[in-house]
């Protein structure tokens, strides 16, 4: 017990702030520095968050549950250095100075430093995985216009394939990919969708051109098949949430309410949404594995 007592005091008040001392020097872009990167370079992106990170240690949850081969696939993930593809880790690594602080992601490194110190690289040069986060975190919402403006680029007059959950359906009922090309969709379960991965990966490499521009908004399995097809040459970004995020940019919200036919998973109230009967939606889609 004397022993569990001083080890505890010797993390708390020594190592943790150490460890987070050398996480300071991580490089990782601002959120609109990292868009940037991606439309000056056309390059594919990965994205790290608590979902990811949890998943590499074995655990899992509500939206996906463990895989061991999921575990092994994301730590390859965040540990390459493709130059065709870039991996975004939290810019809140670089926020923390061991002094107790409130909030989620404070909490979350303080409990995973050790394992965050292992998986890193201070050589590496990372994207902000909060570049999808535009709006609902940000106390200072006058810059959320320009950064969605500047997200939009990334698809400007391109041909998108959309791989998402079937609920998710995004871009339905707004204007985000209005600047696009073309509009495809390939469905996949709405939670837990690691179980479908193959079938979706070898129906893209088998049916999709690599001049097509593929958006996933597909939990953590985007983050692995963004890699997984940058290696083959496709220019592949995980969006994660951001449709969310742009609706509620667009209702003005104060807090995260559900968004009427999507699947909203930080709503208590989202996780069910109606049916879509959008017309468009229905022509968009090529494949569904759900």
């Amino acid at each position: 017990m004397i022993k569990k007592i001083i080890r505890k005091f010797i993390d708390e008040h020594f190592l943790i702030p150490m460890a987070f001392k050398k996480t300071s020097k991580l490089q990782i872009m601002s959120s609109m520095d990292s868009i940037r990167y991606i439309i000056d370079h056309k390059c594919s992106l990965s994205r790290f968050g608590d979902g990811e990170l949890d998943s590499i240690e074995g655990k899992g949850g509500e939206y996906q549950h463990p895989s061991p081969r999921l575990s092994k696939m994301l730590l390859e993930c965040l540990q390459s250095d493709l130059p065709n593809h870039k991996v975004a880790i939290p810019n809140h690594l670089n926020h923390y100075d061991g002094k107790p602080k409130q909030g989620f992601w404070t909490n979350y490194v303080v409990g995973h430093h050790k394992k965050f110190l292992h998986w890193l690289s201070f050589d590496k040069v990372y994207l902000d995985t909060q570049l999808t986060r535009f709006y609902y975190e940000h106390k200072d919402k006058s810059h959320c216009a320009e950064h969605i403006g500047l997200i939009k680029q990334i698809w400007d007059g391109r041909d998108v394939v959309i791989v998402e959950g079937a609920k998710t359906r995004s871009g339905i009922g707004n204007d985000l990919y209005a600047n696009a090309k073309s509009i495809r969709r390939i469905l996949g379960p709405a939670l837990s969708g690691f179980d479908k991965y193959d079938d979706i990966y070898n129906f893209i490499v088998n049916n999709v051109s690599k001049d097509k521009l593929i958006l996933l908004s597909f939990g953590i399995s985007a983050t692995v098949l963004a890699y997984e097809l940058a290696k083959l040459g496709y220019q592949a970004i995980d969006l994660g949430h951001l449709d969310i995020e742009y609706e509620w940019f667009r209702m003005g919200a104060k807090d995260r309410v559900p968004i009427k036919g999507k699947f909203t998973n930080e709503s208590e109230d989202g996780h069910n949404p109606s049916q879509c009967t959008d017309p468009r939606y229905a022509e968009q889609i090529i494949a569904d594995f759900s």
